[in-house]
């Protein structure tokens, strides 16, 4: 990935969470139509085997989610958010993960982008996208960014480390 540029979108509401079969999907939540409606259209282009899914987790208990497609060259968005707590229903999907990659069923995990009217009420929801699924799935500790293999996701860290779910409360 020499030669790929990112463009990191943080500003979308938060992550909700659903199982198929179960299997995780991380679900970026969007307030605003349009918005969701502009990133289904660059996610849905792109090739599940080089989707990344990546949790970084940080050393004050909460969480950043990283979603991106690998890339050799050229201009490529990807999605970033952090400030999540790692306690609730992220520590059930890291369990889920963790339970099922050790047994002989793989695990699949996807994402799905969602319009949502009102995130406080699920009935509000819009699939903005079918399930996608990802292709690489990692759980990281903040500290692993230093390695060449997580460049993409310190890349990703380094521009939007700092945003925060309390930055964006009623924003995308």
């Amino acid at each position: 990935m020499t030669d790929a540029k990112f463009s990191w979108y943080g500003n979308f509401y938060g992550i909700a969470w659903r199982t198929n079969a179960e299997n995780p999907i991380a679900v970026p939540l969007f307030v605003k139509e349009d918005e969701s409606q502009k990133i289904a259209e660059i996610v849905k282009e792109w090739k599940p085997k080089d989707i990344h899914l990546s949790f970084i987790e940080k050393d004050d208990d909460t969480y950043a989610i990283c979603i991106y497609q690998e890339a050799d060259s050229g201009e490529n968005t990807g999605l970033y958010r952090s400030g999540m707590s790692q306690t609730g229903t992220y520590g059930k999907i890291k369990n889920m993960i963790e339970k099922k990659s050790s047994m002989w069923n793989p695990l699949r995990a996807y994402i799905q982008i969602v319009y949502a009217k009102d995130p406080a009420d699920s009935s509000t929801y819009k699939n903005m996208t079918d399930y996608i699924i990802v292709g690489r799935l990692e759980i990281i500790s903040e500290a692993a960014l230093n390695s060449k293999k997580f460049a993409t996701e310190r890349d990703a860290h380094t521009t939007l480390g700092g945003y925060s779910v309390k930055d964006t409360t009623g924003e995308n």
